[in-house]
């Protein structure tokens, strides 16, 4: 006899998984979560906790075989979370639905994934491999500014630096090495142009297109070195031609990895030359695109279709079509560093009716750190508008009724 409920996975309980967490319990699923911080809010939603570090691939599996000795798994997934190696190993071992490792490998490591899209023939920025200081000094001697320095296995924009003639260069190589584990680095030339956030899924090896986002770096001269993204508006401003071509460069982006099932999450930058692809995650996005934005924009519940793909059910491709297409813009916030005295406006801001949500990370008595990478910024804001530009409008004139007051 079948069993009526089914039980998921869900690699990580941090802030970002707690609405996946209220999906999954709304589809009656048995919820087992897993993280390092016995404290994290999404465990609040789960009837398991699984003490392990989502980033220990290992620990993670050797803790769930433990608990599935006598209790049935029949599903593991994450959204908003970069650790598609543990994802992949707890399925493999499990035989459940997901990537292969060795695609998962290859989307761990910037390196090797950028590699994959030069051997064939996909059209990525420009990169060297930096493995000592002497390397990098000499490399950036050699080119053109701008250029991006990155950690090959970094998240989280964390060691993610702007490179250009007034750039410390010491300093930008002791801030990139300390982000990254493997201590390799990645230099690549700056790409002028708009850049995109693109969610997709593949449906019987078919890959779908379903939401497309412009990102926002209107902020850099204020970050930089640091490039810290300031949220972005959905849908994008670009048209059908220009968002087919995108599709066709991840599609192929992602064939390169071998990845032709599940969800796939695309960073893009248009070129003088056309799309370009950044990175490629075997997930589906964080700072609340996929729980929030893309179900209020285009109607389209992408998490439950990503749940169900990883418990093995097929998913019906109009399930995936827009509903409709309404423009919302997401704000973070960037409070200089110091300790938090007060913040102001956020009831008023609450209480305006465009306003879809507002999310404060700090308290009052905080202290705000430097915002060097996504996980520093103090909050996020969206807000919806009739018109693309409306929807900016919102959002900017929100974000100046919160203050932040700094010791």
């Amino acid at each position: 006899m079948e069993k009526l409920t089914k039980s998921l996975l869900i690699i990580g309980a941090g802030r970002e998984q707690v609405p996946v967490y209220q999906i999954a319990k709304k589809m009656g699923l048995f919820i087992i979560g897993t993280d390092i911080d016995l404290q994290a809010p999404a465990f609040e939603f789960a009837d398991v906790r699984l003490h392990c570090s989502t980033r220990n691939a290992q620990e993670t599996l050797e803790t769930v075989l433990e608990y599935a000795k006598v209790n049935s798994i029949d599903g593991v997934m994450t959204v908003a979370n970069d650790v598609p190696f543990t994802v992949a190993l707890v399925a493999d071992n499990l035989k459940l639905p997901g990537i292969s490792l060795s695609s998962a490998k290859l989307v761990s490591n910037k390196i090797s994934m950028k590699e994959q899209f030069v051997r064939h023939g996909i059209p990525t920025p420009k990169f060297d491999i930096i493995n000592t200081k002497d390397d990098f000094f000499k490399k950036v001697k050699e080119k053109n500014f701008p250029l991006v320095l990155k950690p090959s296995d970094g998240r989280g924009a964390r060691g993610v630096l702007f490179i250009d003639e007034n750039t410390d260069i010491s300093f930008a190589w002791n801030h990139s090495i300390q982000n990254s584990n493997n201590k390799k680095l990645l230099l690549e030339e700056f790409i002028e142009g708009d850049q995109l956030s693109v969610e997709g899924i593949f449906l019987d090896g078919k890959y779908h297109s379903i939401a497309f986002a412009d990102r926002n770096y209107n902020n850099l001269q204020l970050t930089k070195p640091f490039i810290v993204e300031n949220g972005g508006v959905i849908p994008s401003k670009h048209e059908d031609k220009t968002l087919d071509e995108i599709s066709k460069v991840i599609e192929n982006a992602a064939h390169s990895l071998e990845i032709n099932n599940g969800t796939v999450k695309a960073d893009i930058v248009l070129s003088e030359n056309g799309p370009m692809i950044i990175e490629i995650a075997a997930r589906l996005s964080g700072n609340y695109l996929a729980t929030h934005h893309i179900p209020m924009a285009y109607g389209i519940d992408i998490v439950s279709a990503a749940i169900n793909m990883a418990l093995g059910i097929k998913i019906k491709e109009g399930s995936l079509q827009a509903k409709k297409r309404n423009y919302l813009c997401a704000r973070f916030f960037f409070p200089q560093s110091g300790t938090i005295k007060s913040i102001k406006g956020i009831e008023e801001v609450k209480s305006l009716s465009y306003v879809k949500m507002l999310e404060i990370y700090r308290k009052e008595g905080e202290f705000q750190p430097l915002i060097d990478h996504h996980a520093a910024r103090a909050g996020t804001i969206l807000c919806e508008g009739s018109t693309y530009e409306e929807a900016v409008e919102h959002t900017n004139t929100a974000v100046d009724h919160i203050k932040f007051v700094i010791e």
